[in-house]
């Protein structure tokens, strides 16, 4: 890596105490066995698959992160002999997690349930796949919190409580995997797959992410299939410096979710070789991104003038709204995090009366933790550090929100991120010299330095320029 001595001393400063911050920004090759309990088992089980001569049911979740942790999950499998069923839950109707009705007439006795970004906290689904004499594994990267399901393995690289490793979904499936069939370890397809999930899921960018996508920043297009090599040239500043949330706002928002979304059909454009097929379904996605994208425009400005005041006193932004178009809640509160830089939570009725809420984080806040701190508030609670979501049963909107609103009060945390200053200079440099340590994202924020009484925040856009801003904003 060429790190100018800037770059270098930047780091210095960001892992403190690192005899080599270089290797801490960057590390090697992880020993995925060894950070992942379970893969005995699954591996065992793979084993005995093969000899019964029974499938693999994958189990995801309808979004990047699921998608991309099928399509690894589909490829390594069903290369090595495997037949793979997949199923996707459709938002819209299903709430996350694994159901039963979606196993029923799939999941047969000697089967065995893979899942990829869920299950971990699915007792229901996990019961009726053992009731039915399948075997089950879980993968999946969100927190842990008991009773646990009864999974014959449970591969989550979260202790129980609070996050400590940061692999999205799909990164977890392909350890796994590349971990029990080596030769898939610098698949492009897969690392290609893994690093649009991983950066779409807004997990930090550090660490296992960080060779992950040091890898993936080293592989061929021409090795690729069309739709992957048609999202790899969509891919802002790919070859050079860029940032978690240029990817989000040119790809994965362009795909979108829930309703008139491609996310159903990502699949089938991850696998295709067809390039003019491929073509048109981009052309498409960017047409219907430019229609949600007026719906979510008129949305964030209703949505600015219902903030709850007395969250706001917490540093938190709560809105309530009646109805919500399908697959947009996320999307909004992603929108509001970013215009208030605040840790913001949105609640909306489904058909069924059921509230539910999608929450999105900066700074400190530990949306995950938040939630499942009232776990038993609420019918389902979890995800991760920085996007998580809840379901609460009753349709009584005023006692939810004493509920959230007692909580922050008590909840240990600091939800306004604080701006942070990498180094004192005397000038501003460059800001080139710096844009070696991209991509930049959640976890290891944009270079800020201070020059006197001035704060400087690199900037990185989508036409690869590079260049510096006055501002208070922490960078994320």
């Amino acid at each position: 890596m060429r790190l100018t001595p800037l770059a270098i001393e930047v780091l210095k400063r960001r892992f403190p105490g690192e005899s080599d911050p270089v290797k801490k920004w960057l590390p090697g090759k992880p020993r995925w066995e060894k950070a992942l309990t379970g893969l005995d088992v699954l591996s065992e089980e793979l084993r005995s698959l093969r000899k019964r001569r029974g499938k693999v049911v994958l189990y995801g979740h309808d979004d990047m992160d699921g998608i991309t942790g099928l399509f690894v999950g589909l490829r390594v499998l069903r290369n090595e002999g495997f037949t793979v069923v997949p199923i996707i839950p459709r938002r819209e109707i299903e709430t996350y997690g694994i159901r039963p009705g979606r196993l029923q007439g799939v999941l047969e006795p000697g089967d065995l349930l893979l899942t990829v970004d869920c299950g971990c906290s699915a007792l229901e689904g996990v019961a009726w796949a053992r009731r039915n004499g399948s075997r089950v594994v879980i993968t999946d990267h969100h927190m842990l919190n008991p009773p646990l399901p009864e999974a014959h393995a449970i591969i989550d690289p979260q202790p129980l409580g609070p996050p400590a490793a940061d692999l999205a979904g799909c990164g977890v499936l392909y350890a796994a995997l590349t971990s029990i069939f080596p030769a898939y370890e610098n698949d492009p397809q897969l690392l290609a797959a893994t690093a649009l999930g991983t950066v779409s899921d807004r997990v930090p960018l550090s660490e296992w992410n960080r060779y992950l996508l040091h890898c993936f920043s080293t592989i061929k297009l021409e090795r690729l299939t069309e739709g992957l090599k048609l999202l790899m040239e969509e891919w802002p500043c790919r070859k050079g410096a860029w940032t978690g949330a240029m990817v989000r706002s040119h790809i994965t928002s362009t795909i979108g979710k829930g309703c008139n979304s491609g996310i159903s059909n990502m699949l089938d454009f991850l696998f295709s070789f067809d390039r003019h097929w491929c073509r048109a379904f981009w052309e498409q996605m960017l047409k219907n991104s430019e229609e949600r994208g007026q719906v979510l425009s008129e949305l964030t400005g209703r949505a600015m003038n219902m903030k709850d005041p007395e969250a706001d006193a917490f540093g938190m932004t709560l809105v309530f709204m009646d109805s919500i178009p399908q697959g947009m809640g996320g999307t909004l509160a992603s929108r509001l995090c970013r215009i208030h830089r605040r840790g913001t939570i949105v609640v909306s009725r489904r058909e069924d009366g059921v509230l539910v809420g999608d929450t999105r984080s900066v700074g400190d806040w530990n949306m995950a933790g938040f939630l499942v701190s009232m776990k038993d508030v609420f019918s389902s609670a979890g995800g991760h550090y920085r996007a998580a979501g809840f379901s609460y049963e009753s349709p009584d909107w005023n006692a939810l929100r004493e509920i959230l609103l007692s909580n922050m009060a008590e909840y240990p945390t600091h939800p306004v991120p604080r701006p942070h200053i990498d180094l004192h200079l005397e000038e501003l440099p460059d800001p080139r010299v710096f844009t070696c340590l991209a991509p930049f994202g959640p976890g290891f924020l944009p270079v800020a330095v201070k020059i006197g009484g001035m704060r400087y925040l690199l900037q990185i856009h989508p036409n690869c320029q590079s260049n510096w801003c006055i501002t208070e904003d922490s960078g994320e």
